[in-house]
């Protein structure tokens, strides 16, 4: 599962963050981490993200942030004076292939919706035509997601993956160019909504 969290602050200080939150998760058994930069929805914002095994790893995590002695709060509460929290997601993939974060460079761009759906199997089964398109396109990799604890419970959230924003909108000027992945997609886009879409660039990230 991934826990992300969406925030405004300078750049100073959501590096000083990272650098702290990664040392954290490292103790706390993430599997990895990393920071991004906005363009979209919350435009200039921050995006933390830590991937973990599962919702009990996660659990272990959560225990030892908010443990009684109060250590990794005092740690961090310098940092959230210049700090205001946008929104959070708990993430749990359905379908997907972003499973090798060694693929992410320093340039690495993710473009990310968040919609909601009534039919689930829908949309596990929009991966594969989806994937094509994309993989057609120069994108490394596609994940979709069901959200959990956090602002947008039962939606969705997919994610793709892409070398550089250079090579995000190369693939996108294809795809608008597909008139029959378009036309193959309709009746599934007609039943979801898209609430927020933005672009995540990678400014760091550390596996463990």
């Amino acid at each position: 599962m991934i826990v992300l969290w969406k925030f405004r602050t300078n750049f100073a200080n959501a590096y000083d963050l990272y650098n702290k939150a990664s040392k954290f998760q490292k103790s706390a058994g993430a599997e990895w981490i990393n920071l991004t930069v906005v363009t979209g929805a919350e435009n200039g914002s921050f995006q933390m993200a830590a991937g973990f095994k599962n919702v009990q790893a996660y659990g272990k995590m959560d225990d030892m942030w908010n443990a009684s002695n109060g250590e990794t709060d005092m740690m961090m509460e310098p940092n959230f004076q210049n700090f205001e929290i946008l929104e959070t997601h708990n993430l749990t993939k359905l379908v997907g292939n972003i499973d090798d974060d060694k693929k992410d460079g320093p340039e690495t761009v993710f473009a990310n919706f968040l919609f909601s759906c009534s039919d689930r199997q829908a949309v596990i089964d929009s991966f594969e035509p989806d994937w094509q398109a994309y993989k057609a396109g120069g994108c490394t990799g596609i994940d979709i997601h069901g959200t959990n604890i956090g602002d947008a419970p039962g939606n969705y959230f997919f994610v793709a993956r892409f070398g550089s924003m250079e090579k995000l909108g190369k693939c996108f000027d294809k795809m608008n160019e597909n008139t029959e992945y378009w036309n193959n997609i309709s009746e599934y886009h007609s039943k979801i909504n898209i609430s927020k879409a933005f672009y995540a660039r990678v400014l760091k990230e550390e596996a463990f």
